[in-house]
């Protein structure tokens, strides 16, 4: 194989890289074998003891397996996308590190899937999978597209080995021997031909335009598996997008920090530069966007919908006693640090931008975190009587264990690996171009016109900071010494017969009134100057609480006929002093319906009761009618009482439950008099719901639909004919080397 004399002095570089292992390098690798070896321990714990040992529960199903899982499949998806994109864009720069984003690939997709059989309690009954699982579940759309994605990765960071692999054949190391007849299998008798050359680059770009799809495709995979579950926080349709952003934003803050420790141990300065730096960072500073982009609509679309069990998940990550510290650094200091870092030139150089990375990552893993646990955490329907344990995912030792030693494996095989075949590509291939014009160009046109920040605005901007600063310092200072203003709300509401007061406590912050919650609240029963204790309640999350009234107070006659009420907050906790008062008059309710011919009538009757307890009609008041829907009340209707009496004709067009019954509730609403009175009533009226109609869909069904299986089948053949055709190319690169050799070994 003829080499030109850079690609020798290439080789001579990287012999020291594979030929010798420093003090250091030793005690790295024994450092890393008793991490896995207290990672097996952990794990032979957990076989022989049951998943007891770990945190998860029966409400709590998933884990840090689930979280390692996907961050690993998610940093492997950025090597090959990278990788991929670079080669098949031939950008000049990308030789230095290019192999680095493959080996990532390749040690990630093994490790990662790993977690998934930890997290499985009867591994006796992993066969089951291939034998009995559903085409139609995204568990084995998963597994085949993992397997898919391995392979093809493999066989991707194999051909571009194969230049090094014969380059190391014809100029064997002199330690550890036993490398040399692998070097010569895996060369594939490659002796850069015309024809050898030609096959090899025509392979490698077709393996690059099926691996970058497939990446995509099976990250896609993944987050479907929880978008296709009815979980509140899961079940999106951002999720597919959103996980592939955030695995490559991750993946490439994984290849940074690569660079720049490989940079630091083999002292590659002067072929990995700071030009790989920028350019590697703005890349990633555009995804950091973009995974902001999707992390804030995702939030905002759930928080704005105001579904209650979303709002669950909500409340959880936005809890200072929950995730609210790992919800800010996983949301907004992962993304606008990393930001600021790249777009500030003063802060930006080659060990600001490998932290900045390394931020991103960090936070990436807690994002994933946030992803599984909370939401776990929020079962859909109400538990009583649940241990802590069982509600709280806290995570064992034997957690942390093997999720540190998955680490340890991944720098140990990426140490390893560094060793058997060079870090970097030694073969040139004749793409390679000088850095000197495209560094200039960078720092002196495109870094300046994109991120540079002139002096005079940051001081205006230093300025008005300070200013708002004082400010606000000021007005939070002014208001320690008074205290917050509180507001409480009192309202009465009678509802069929029942009578109740509802108190909400708010404070006003920053100008405007929230909730306060875990304030308590008394409730008085106020007759002429003396005051009766009716209860004391504890307000909730929403800055609500509630108490009902006794019968006896209405059993009296009250102040002439009213009945007075009022809600008391006690100052505490720099948190001023609150009341509120309601009169109201004691009024009775009642609903009837009635037919005559085919027209309906609701009747609402409302009376007083008189001093001899008779009943005394009320009149000119608005009553209005409404029937319950999904989400909100439907008003069907609106009549002045007359006499004590209003009616209504009722619509023949409402849809009732599977028998027809629906609910009315007639409504006298924020009265002066009378407060809130309603009275609700079930007749036979409505339509009947048609009989459900069972929907074939994937995950519910026995048998997958045919369309599922044929566009599955479709794809993977298409996929796995391109790989056995790179298989097939590579023997005829093999036999074409047999063939250039046999007149050599003749002569």
């Amino acid at each position: 194989m003829k080499v030109d004399e850079k690609t020798m002095r290439n080789l001579d570089f990287s012999r020291r890289q594979l030929e010798s292992i420093s003090k250091k390098g030793i005690a790295f690798i024994v450092a890393m074998l008793l991490i896995i070896s207290v990672g097996v321990y952990a794990l032979y714990v957990q076989i022989t003891q049951g998943h007891g040992v770990t945190g998860m529960r029966d409400n709590v199903v998933w884990g840090l397996y689930i979280v390692n899982f996907i961050f690993f499949i998610g940093i492997s998806y950025a090597g090959a996308l990278i990788s991929g994109i670079l080669h098949l864009l031939r950008v000049p720069w990308r030789s230095p590190i290019i192999r680095m984003a493959e080996m990532i690939t390749v040690i990630s997709t093994m490790i990662g899937p790993t977690y998934i059989l930890l997290c499985i309690g009867r591994l006796d009954r992993l066969p089951n999978l291939l034998l009995h699982g559903r085409i139609q579940s995204p568990i084995i759309w998963d597994v085949i597209a993992i397997t898919t994605y391995l392979s093809g990765s493999i066989l991707f960071l194999y051909l571009a080995m194969i230049r090094d692999a014969a380059l190391l054949r014809d100029n064997p190391v002199t330690r550890a021997k036993w490398r040399n007849p692998i070097y010569r299998f895996i060369s594939a008798r490659y002796q850069d031909t015309t024809k050898q050359k030609e096959l090899l680059n025509m392979v490698t770009d077709l393996l690059s335009i099926v691996i970058i799809p497939l990446a995509i495709l099976v990250h896609s995979v993944l987050a479907w598996i929880f978008g296709m579950t009815l979980r509140p926080g899961w079940h999106s349709t951002i999720f597919a997008p959103y996980f592939v952003v955030a695995a490559v934003y991750s993946g490439t803050g994984v290849l940074i920090v690569v660079m720049w420790v490989f940079r630091k141990i083999y002292h590659l300065e002067s072929y990995i530069t700071k030009i790989h730096f920028n350019y590697l960072a703005l890349i990633m500073i555009v995804l950091g966007a973009l995974y902001g982009y999707f992390t804030f609509s995702e939030y905002l679309t759930s928080w704005y919908g105001s579904i209650k069990w979303d709002m669950e998940v909500l409340f959880r990550l936005f809890s200072p006693k929950e995730y609210y510290g790992a919800f800010i650094f996983a949301v907004f200091i992962g993304v606008l640090l990393p930001i600021i870092i790249v777009t500030v030139p003063r802060l930006r150089n080659i060990n600001t931008i490998a932290f900045a990375a390394l931020i991103a990552v960090l936070a990436l893993w807690v994002k994933r975190y946030l992803i599984i646990i909370p939401t776990l955490e929020s079962p859909l329907l109400p538990v009583h009587d649940l241990r802590p344990e069982y509600a709280h995912y806290s995570p064992t030792w034997v957690e942390w264990a093997l999720t540190v030693a998955g680490v340890a494996l991944f720098l140990l095989l990426f140490y390893l690996f560094s060793k058997f075949i060079p870090i970097m590509p030694v073969v040139r291939t004749g793409e390679e171009k000088d850095y000197s014009r495209l560094r200039k160009l960078v720092f002196e046109k495109q870094m300046k016109k994109i991120i540079q920040v002139r002096k005079k605005s940051d001081s205006i901007a230093i300025a008005i900071i300070l200013v708002v600063t004082g400010l606000v310092a000021t007005g939070a200072k002014a208001q320690d010494e008074t205290g917050t203003k509180t507001s409480l709300r009192l309202e009465y509401l009678n509802t069929d017969a029942t009578r109740v007061l509802t108190a909400k406590l708010s404070a006003k912050k920053e100008g405007k009134f929230v909730p306060l919650e875990g304030m308590k609240i008394k409730f008085y029963y106020v007759s002429g100057k003396e005051k009766k204790l009716i209860g004391t309640e504890e307000t909730g999350a929403k800055g609500k609480c509630l108490v009902e009234i006794p019968a006896d107070i209405f059993a009296s006659e009250g102040n002439k006929g009213a009945y007075n009420f009022e809600a008391a907050f006690a100052a505490s906790r720099n948190l001023m002093n609150a009341s509120s008062s309601v009169g109201v008059r004691n009024v009775n309710m009642e609903l009837k319906f009635s037919k005559k011919d085919t027209v309906k009538f609701v009747n609402c009757k409302l009376w007083e009761r008189g001093k001899d307890g008779t009943p005394v009609p009320v009149s000119d008041l608005k009553v209005q009618f409404y029937v319950p829907r999904t989400f909100s009340l439907l008003k069907v209707g609106e009549a002045t009482l007359a006499e004590g009496e209003a009616t209504i004709d009722f619509p023949v067009t409402l849809p009732g439950d599977s028998i027809g019954d629906l609910t009315v509730i007639a409504k006298i609403e924020d009265n002066e008099t009378y407060g809130n009175v309603q009275a609700s009533g079930t007749i036979n009226w409505g339509k009947p719901l048609p009989p459900e109609v069972p929907v074939r869909r994937g995950l519910g069904d026995t048998n997958a639909p045919l369309w599922m299986v044929y566009t599955l089948i479709v794809l993977l053949s298409l996929v796995w004919f391109h790989y056995m055709y790179v298989v097939f190319t590579v023997f005829r690169i093999r036999y074409l080397g047999r063939k250039n050799a046999k007149p050599e070994s003749v002569s």
